[in-house]
């Protein structure tokens, strides 16, 4: 697919322009240089056609920024990969070195470069662009992100510059689309900060898409990778390390932390990494309890396993975060080291067992044996002074799996019971690495629908 990068120093409007293009909230914005660390990919449409459309990190030369290294490398990455560059320059600060000095980096590529002047937020403003055609560049706009101005122009050009082969290809009908996004597991990675979270998608995928560092917050935004692995497409939401709330305040890191559940909610299976060198924290038991809440597959990953002396506490390791996350037994516990990339293929073999298994089912006769062969083994207990009784169980559509059970008393059966009963059909049905969701419904309840 045609890609375009949107590149230029840091808080000119990058992330604002991003944001228009594909007319979604998707990179954080916030008014402190620097915020973009990661690149954010997404697709977008104009006129019939779809592109790639890439929001980078500033360009900076500032030695005193602890991260400039790892963006310069990351934008480096993107100057190969990208077919079209939108150049964003800052229309009321206007013209300066590091402009120039990027525009020769631009320049090298023999790329097409649209320089986009942006916060032109009223036509007075608009003379203001004139300087920056000291850049070199033919094809210089004036944009207001805000106002939305100017960005139908730019994206004119975009498709303009489109090779006719890759507006074939970019023709893609809202059926083909619809089919696409069903075929995709949507994967969360999520942990607290530093656990190792984007070294370990960047071992996965084979290249540094992640920026990495061993920097705590490094990741401030959700970073979409598509990545195909037997006829499976996976696609990584790479998040914002959670802090404790406390430590979380309005701005920046209140985005991130809102950005990660979100990346919670719609993700197939969430991964939740844990620093092999820490075990399980305090915070990875909040994070682990959001994830059981929200009855969603889970893959536990002891990561940092290379920092281990030994088997013995390797298996230290394992055990504590057993104990620890108890709450969530469904969810299968790898070790790997993202370093030596160990333990990566049995994690992809993994998310695909676990994704298949949440959406696995099961005859209602097949359910309904296994249901006798529990109550066989512990019947419920008594409530209010009556036996209670399962009469018979059928399990409903969609994921993660879901069983209604028809009852003569919903309320005497209690979560010590309830828990059994999961547990217990987890075994039996093979549902051992899923969540699954218990409804109890009382047979009057059924006569009167």
């Amino acid at each position: 697919m045609f890609r375009v990068a949107i590149v230029g120093r840091p808080n000119v409007g990058k992330s604002s322009l991003f944001n228009k293009i594909i007319r979604k909230r998707k990179a954080i914005v916030e008014d402190i240089p620097g915020v973009t660390r990661d690149r954010i990919i997404s697709t977008a449409d104009w006129r019939g056609y779809k592109f790639e459309i890439v929001d980078t990190g500033g360009f900076t030369t500032d030695e005193e920024d602890k991260f400039a290294p790892y963006i310069r490398r990351q934008i480096e990455k993107e100057l190969e990969l990208s077919d079209m560059f939108i150049f964003v320059v800052d229309g009321k600060e206007g013209l300066t070195a590091l402009d120039k000095e990027i525009a020769e980096i631009l320049r090298r590529t023999k790329k097409p470069v649209i320089v986009a002047v942006n916060k032109i937020d009223n036509p007075n403003d608009e003379k203001n662009i004139y300087e920056f055609y000291e850049l070199g560049f033919e094809k210089i706009y004036p944009v207001s992100s805000i106002q939305k101005f100017g960005i139908a122009e730019i994206l004119d050009e975009i498709i303009n510059n489109m090779p006719e082969y890759e507006k074939e290809i970019s023709r893609i009908s809202e059926k083909e689309e619809e089919e696409e996004k069903e075929e995709v597991i949507k994967v969360a990675i999520v942990g607290k900060p530093n656990a190792g979270k984007s070294s370990l998608l960047n071992a996965i995928v084979g290249e540094e898409r992640a920026l990495v560092s061993d920097i705590p917050g490094t990741t401030r935004d959700t970073v979409d990778t598509l990545f195909e692995w037997k006829d499976n497409k996976i696609l990584f939401l790479d998040t914002a390390g959670m802090r404790k709330k406390s430590k979380v305040e309005y701005g920046l890191e209140f985005y991130s932390v809102g950005r990660t559940l979100e990346a919670i909610e719609k993700a197939d299976v969430v991964i939740l990494v844990i620093d092999a060198t820490e075990g399980a924290t305090e915070q990875d038991t909040k994070i682990a309890g959001l994830i059981q809440r929200r009855y969603k597959p889970a893959i536990i990953v002891i990561n940092k396993i290379d920092m281990l002396k030994n088997e013995n506490e390797i298996n230290k390791v394992v055990n504590q975060v057993k104990e620890k996350l108890y709450f969530i037994p469904y969810a299968p516990i790898i070790l790997t080291s993202a370093k030596e990339r160990k333990g990566i293929k049995k994690l992809i073999e993994t998310i695909i067992d676990v994704y298949n298994q949440s959406w696995k089912r099961v005859g209602t006769g097949q359910l309904n044996r296994a249901i006798k062969q529990i109550l066989s083994i512990r019947q419920p207990p008594s409530y209010q002074g009556k036996p209670l009784k399962i009469y018979y169980a059928t399990q409903l559509e969609g994921k993660p799996p879901a069983f209604l059970l028809f009852v003569n008393n919903p309320e005497g059966f209690k979560p010590n019971y309830v828990k059994f009963l999961e547990n217990s059909i987890r075994q039996i049905l093979g549902f051992e690495n899923t969540p699954i969701k218990l409804i109890f419904r009382g047979k009057e309840e059924e006569k009167k629908k």
